[in-house]
């Protein structure tokens, strides 16, 4: 796998999934946006707000290595991306097709739909989103395989810079398709 087409593709990826939102939440009622299938079940607004609290950190962390560039040279160098066990692992455990199931750590579980703004919610995931697909951009200014990022975790585990974006759009797939289940449970039990 190589880093250029790599960036490309995830590129692409979270323009869907910002289209999604777009198209499929941001129409719906703040009851329609807070409904639960059930009790332990999160809801639309839940999945969005979990994906601002994970990916904020990594994002912030991506930031802080992108705006350290000096930009030397004036097209990226591409490289075949490597993975090591602990990116092989984390991107394991949120790829949308996984079925393993873990909770989400304490501090990126959010609060309860009815403490959430969904406007506010929407808006930071879009923004936070937009963020990172035009980081993007830049980040492929950095060796993917050398470069590492700190995991929320702690500073003991870090991931390399290529598998922490290739997660972080897994772990946006993963949490939309969530939330496109709830949305069209709220349509069945409309009905």
């Amino acid at each position: 796998m190589q880093k250029l087409a790599t960036a490309h593709d995830l590129q692409q990826r979270l323009k869907t999934a910002l289209d999604t939102v777009e198209r499929e939440f941001t129409t719906l009622s703040d009851e329609q946006l807070r409904w639960k299938p059930a009790p332990d079940k999160w809801s639309i607004i839940e999945c969005l707000q979990h994906l601002n609290l994970a990916e904020r950190f990594y994002i912030r962390n991506l930031q802080h290595k992108v705006d350290k560039l000096g930009f030397i040279q004036s097209v990226p160098t591409d490289q075949t991306l490597e993975s090591d066990l602990v990116g092989k692992a984390l991107r394991y455990i949120v790829d949308p097709q996984s079925k393993l199931k873990f909770p989400a750590p304490g501090m990126i579980r959010p609060r309860t739909a009815a403490e959430l703004q969904p406007a506010d919610v929407i808006g930071q995931f879009l923004d936070l989103q937009t963020l990172l697909l035009g980081m993007l951009d830049k980040a492929v200014f950095l060796d993917w395989n050398q470069e590492k990022l700190m995991t929320i975790f702690g500073n003991w585990l870090k991931i390399k810079l290529g598998d922490a974006v290739r997660m972080l759009v897994a772990h946006t797939e993963r949490h939309l398709n969530q939330a496109m289940r709830v949305k069209a449970e709220i349509n069945t039990f409309a009905k």
